[in-house]
């Protein structure tokens, strides 16, 4: 976790554990659980609608904020919508020198300073031709543009090895790292789309915070191409549905805080 991410963690948790503090006894405003429980009025805990701390949990449901949280979060929400996003997909590369292992013919070398060789599911290898550009990146920057110069044949576990070319690049790229490839093939079908933004992976999978009347309801997705902005999403949701884009972590923190435990101090 770099250090940008690592902050926007932590302050997310402190948001959170701000929010569900409320459910901690104060004088003159005292409850008493079972009581809630036989009243109807939740769990005991008060993570349920209508809970003081301005931000509540209900199985089911998702994630309950009141205006004013939502005013103090800074909720933004979109619309999911389709658009023809490029077909993407990536793939690690190994870099050899000007001389690598590969006998290519010589013109396939011409203006080319690394080399570098990668797999791919045969599946996917099929759209690969010779000549498409390829994007290879560092730290998820881009670093330099490269061209394809061979797809060979399946080799075991139904892979295909893509071979690239890179000019220009010696100063950055250093034979025998690892690099991340990129390969964007325009496609004329529209599909379904959210901002990166609004994609929250863990340890679970992948999910959306999906809005579910006044709650925001963690729903589980399958992505496909990824852009600059946009990521498709393959299942899981409909053009048209509405996702949370902001702040997305700090949901899941209270989600997490009212359902491991650690939402309540009493």
């Amino acid at each position: 976790m770099n250090r940008s991410r690592f902050i926007t963690f932590f302050s997310a948790l402190a948001v959170a554990g701000l929010l569900l503090a409320g459910c901690g006894q104060k004088e003159g405003d005292k409850h008493d659980p079972e009581k809630e429980k036989a009243e109807g009025k939740g769990d005991g805990h008060g993570h349920e609608e209508g809970s003081p701390s301005g931000a509540s949990f209900k199985p089911g449901k998702g994630v309950i904020l009141t205006d004013e949280t939502r005013k103090i979060l800074g909720v933004e929400v979109v619309d999911v919508k389709e658009q023809k996003l490029p077909k993407e997909f990536r793939f690690s590369v190994q870099l050899f020198g000007e001389k690598h292992h590969h006998a290519l013919n010589s013109e396939d070398h011409s203006g080319c300073d690394v080399h570098g060789s990668g797999l791919v599911p045969a599946n996917e290898a099929g759209s690969v031709k010779v000549g498409q550009l390829v994007q290879l990146l560092k730290a998820t920057n881009i670093v330099a543009n490269g061209v394809v110069l061979a797809v060979q044949k399946a080799l075991a576990l139904g892979e295909n090895e893509i071979l690239v070319g890179v000019s220009n690049a010696a100063t950055v790229l250093k034979p025998g790292e690892f690099v991340s490839a990129r390969i964007s093939l325009p496609r004329e079908e529209a599909v379904p789309v959210i901002p990166r933004s609004a994609v929250l992976r863990t340890s679970e999978g992948t999910f959306v915070y999906a809005v579910n009347g006044q709650a925001y309801f963690r729903t589980a997705v399958k992505v496909g191409s990824q852009g600059d902005d946009f990521t498709e999403i393959t299942d899981g949701l409909l053009a048209g549905d509405q996702v949370v884009t902001k702040p997305v972590e700090t949901l899941w923190l209270i989600e997490l805080r009212a359902t491991k435990g650690g939402g309540h101090s009493h």
